[in-house]
């Protein structure tokens, strides 16, 4: 028996020292980046530098290249990198996939066919779009936190979605699959830089206690169906995710008695439901604490509190028709899915209205908002600092 196991862990140990000679003939792409370059396309690789054969890696030398190739097509594009590359390209380890917003308006199934029939490519990687500059400079910006700008972008990207509400992950999975649904459009976070391209890409970016140049997520882009029609604002971003149910956390400014009160909204939860055909229900529930206020007001008055919620609750519930307003009749994108609400209740119907869904019927569907949001406690102050000088005098 312990023959047996000697020759299995001999195996392993083996088969490991096989992979690691295999891996280290290979330039392993962790990120993506697709522009167009005129009538051409631009497709840009970051490559994970590997120690070179029989040498140590020198201090301060770059972790990452980044190799790009230009043709008529992507594949062709793809084909000039091969040719640039002393190692074989494998795709198997990427995890981003930056769009510029060329790509993104021609329309993106142009080019992610290509990636869906790569037989390496993983499907899960991150789709963002590059607003306002080059999809293959995005690559290039290097962190101080993270060994490898992809990392950085996927680090970015799952913390702003797990503590702030403005930005949202969307994989090549995820967009495919709204665009190929029926009755739902995609939307895709956007990312920028922050600073001068050339020296973010230095090694000297990395090196000094404030970065001249970094990468920030920026509005959410709508498509509809595979083509960029526009971009939200932030605050519009954070509606987009509250109604889509994709957050729990939302820091909600409204007006009150002249003063802006600021309440740190939690447990939020949104239900989209039927009435009728072209009748929508959105239901929205949570509690919230006033997190900040100026103004001279008694909030251990439970009678104040209860204006504060009813204030609270039109406020957002006029943000929220507004912004469906404007994917109706402005973008003509349905992210919201109603359409596919409808298909899934009402396919017969669906089925008479699917081919002009966006453009006539999308419009005129109508929506009810009911939210209940409450303020069960007043913060950790019985008194406002404004009250509290009253009392001082």
């Amino acid at each position: 028996m312990k023959k047996i196991l000697l020759v299995i862990s001999l195996c392993f140990i083996l088969t490991g020292c096989g992979n690691y000679a295999e891996l280290d003939k290979l330039a392993i792409v962790t990120g993506v980046a697709i522009d167009k370059d005129g009538d051409d396309y631009e497709i840009s690789y970051l490559v994970a530098n590997s120690p070179k054969g029989q040498t140590s890696s020198k201090e301060g030398e770059a972790k990452t290249t980044v190799y790009s190739g230009t043709g008529e097509t992507i594949p062709d594009a793809a084909m000039i990198i091969e040719q640039k590359s002393p190692k074989k390209i494998y795709l198997g380890h990427v995890n981003v996939v930056i769009i510029s917003e060329e790509i993104a308006k021609d329309g993106f199934f142009k080019v992610a066919d290509w990636l869906f029939r790569n037989p390496e490519a993983r499907k899960q990687f991150y789709l963002l779009l590059a607003k306002d500059e080059k999809a293959k400079n995005i690559i290039k910006i290097i962190s101080p936190l993270e060994s490898f700008p992809s990392q950085s972008i996927a680090t970015l990207l799952e913390s702003n979605r797990d503590s702030k509400s403005a930005s949202t992950t969307t994989t090549y999975n995820n967009f495919v699959g709204y665009v190929l649904e029926q009755g739902a459009d995609p939307i895709v976070p956007t990312i920028t830089i922050k600073g001068d391209v050339k020296e973010g890409s230095d090694q000297s970016n990395i090196e000094t206690t404030e970065p001249t140049a970094y990468l920030a997520l920026g509005p959410l882009a709508i498509f509809k169906e595979d083509k960029l029609v526009g971009y939200v604002k932030a605050k519009e971003s954070e509606l987009i995710n509250l109604i889509q149910n994709k957050i729990k956390e939302i820091k909600y400014t409204l007006n009150y008695n002249d003063d802006d009160i600021t309440i740190d909204s939690y447990n939020l939860k949104t239900k989209l439901s039927l009435k009728d055909e072209w009748h929508v229900n959105l239901n929205i529930t949570g509690t919230g604490n006033i997190y900040n206020i100026n103004s001279d007001i008694d909030i251990s008055d439970p009678k104040e509190i209860e204006k504060i919620e009813k204030k609270w609750n039109k406020s957002l519930q006029k943000s929220l028709k507004k912004l469906i307003k404007k994917m109706q009749n402005e973008f003509k994108s349905d992210i919201f899915g109603f359409g596919n609400k409808i298909y899934s209740t009402y396919p017969q119907k669906w089925n008479q209205v699917k081919d002009e869904w966006n453009d006539k019927y999308f419009k005129q569907v109508k929506v009810t908002i009911n939210s209940n949001l409450k303020i069960p406690d007043t913060g950790s102050l019985k008194d406002t600092l404004t009250e509290a000088k009253k009392w001082k005098k």
